[in-house]
């Protein structure tokens, strides 16, 4: 990997920037495989130099409420049918994170979640980067899991969006 400059980068500096969501899938001990939010799943995650990172992903075609909020304020609005499917369409988190370069190893200390029981939780994530030709790609995967008894991992698999107002493009 180097940089713009054709500097060597590490696969650390790599990791800063934002990811745009290719797939999410459970990868099951026993082989099968689940995709929760569709195989059609969007999203993006964004790690940042200050040792940030943000994430949200989104189940593509969940149903929209039968009423608009003008804002987020407006909490009278949806049925409790569209707001579970809102809910369990949609997932997102932001901490902070720490490297372990050896090991290709993220520690993501939650600070806020839409799941109030996540928030505090440390996670593990390993890391790989993905030769793809044009723009680097990176996967994701979790520590073992158990998931309704079942163990597993998650694994997320991104792709690396340009950096447009460092490029002076959108400037």
């Amino acid at each position: 990997m180097s940089s713009a400059k054709g500097a060597p980068v590490t696969e650390v500096q790599a990791l800063i920037g934002t990811w745009r969501l290719l797939s999410f899938r459970i990868l099951y001990d026993d082989g099968g495989v689940e995709f929760p939010m569709g195989a059609d799943a969007e999203g993006l995650i964004v790690y940042t130099h200050a040792g940030f990172m943000t994430g949200a992903l989104m189940q593509r075609g969940r149903p929209k409420f039968s009423a608009v909020r003008a804002s987020v304020a407006e909490r009278g609005i949806g049925s409790a049918d569209e707001i579970v499917a809102a809910f369990n369409g949609y997932f997102s988190y932001f901490c902070r994170f720490e490297t372990d370069p050896a090991q290709r190893k993220l520690t993501h200390r939650v600070i806020g979640c839409h799941l109030p029981d996540w928030e505090g939780r440390t996670l593990e994530r390993f890391w790989q980067f993905e030769d793809a030709g044009d723009r680097p790609r990176l996967a994701l995967r979790s520590a073992p899991l158990s998931i309704n008894g079942r163990p597993a991992c998650n694994e997320l698999k991104f792709v690396r969006e340009p950096d447009v107002l460092a490029s002076g493009v959108g400037a």
